[in-house]
């Protein structure tokens, strides 16, 4: 056990050694809070104001080490240091230190609870892109909703206008967006993207984030519209647009085209897939909850792909 206290120190003054102090506050607090527990002399880089205020000080029941061994919770007493195991603390309460472990426990693996990513990151979606996550992606809408998001970060190797024209067109149509900088809008894809890929959103992004920021804006944009005579349900969702579509060329033939999308069925109509979804990168427009298309531009797109020679391509349908 003494071998395994000294390892453990070994590892937290090598992860103090490590820091350059322009780390998150919390997590400067949280590494030399470890470092101090474990009887380490480390001084505290000094902070710049603008930081976060630190964080509460760890109190005496608060654990700060946890490693699962064998199936037995391990913990660092905050004010000792000692090492306490739940089921040596509930037989003894007055014991301070780690009573023997059984011979399957010998081989003890001890792990510094200290995820950064805990203190740095938002782990609530924005309300937005919950209906594209999880088997929402797989959809038709959803597929076409993240290939949206990818065309306006230049992910799509055809020849299209550049992302930052792309955008500056989409906010252009409503005075609720006009005015709003491409930084942000690229901010708030990134986030999006980062929620998809990671399940959390960093700080960086957070501020474009906000889980009901997007139905906010939505909500603005529609009272906008019908301010000025337009409505706003003539523009459509990448769920309007599947809503559309399948009631267009009918569930059969919808069924083909979906597994097109999600990359099996013919080459040809996957191709042609991929020439939409171009030309839908270019022709949306910002509505806070995602890009939003007129029925006019998706009649023409799908009407005309419908009714064309590779029509022929959805007779395995019925």
């Amino acid at each position: 056990m003494r071998d395994q206290i000294r390892h453990l120190k070994s590892a937290i003054e090598k992860l103090v050694n490590t820091t350059r102090g322009d780390e998150h506050s919390e997590l400067l607090d949280a590494i030399f809070d470890v470092a101090e527990v474990a009887g380490i002399d480390a001084q505290r880089p000094m902070q710049s104001n603008n930081i976060q205020p630190r964080p509460k000080r760890l109190t005496e029941n608060s654990p700060i080490l946890m490693s699962p061994a064998h199936g037995e919770d391990i913990t660092i007493n905050a004010t000792t240091g000692d090492f306490i195991s739940k089921a040596s603390s509930q037989a003894s309460s007055h014991s301070s230190s780690l009573a023997p472990l059984a011979a399957s426990s010998q081989r003890l693996t001890c792990g510094i609870w200290l995820d950064h990513l805990h203190y740095m990151r938002v782990s609530i979606p924005p309300d937005d892109i919950i209906p594209y996550l999880g088997p929402g992606s797989k959809t038709f809408a959803g597929i076409l909703f993240w290939s949206m998001m990818d065309h306006s970060q230049k992910k799509c190797m055809r020849k299209h206008s550049e992302p930052t024209d792309l955008i500056r067109r989409g906010l252009g149509h409503s005075n609720v967006t006009e005015g709003w900088a491409i930084t942000y809008i690229q901010a708030m894809i990134e986030a999006r993207q980062e929620y998809k890929r990671t399940g959390s959103i960093s700080a960086q992004y957070a501020s474009a984030a906000e889980p009901d920021l997007g139905m906010v804006v939505q909500e603005r944009i529609n009272a906008d519209y019908k301010a000025r005579g337009i409505d706003p349900n003539r523009w459509l969702s990448t769920m309007g647009i599947e809503k559309r579509v399948r009631g267009m060329v009918g569930e059969d033939a919808f069924a083909v085209l979906e597994t097109a999308a999600r990359g099996g069925g013919e080459p040809a109509l996957r191709y042609l897939l991929e020439t939409i979804k171009c030309n839908l990168a270019e022709t949306g427009i910002c509505f806070g909850d995602g890009p939003r298309w007129s029925v006019d531009i998706v009649d023409g797109l799908f009407l005309d792909w419908v009714h064309r020679p590779s029509r022929v391509l959805f007779d395995g349908a019925g």
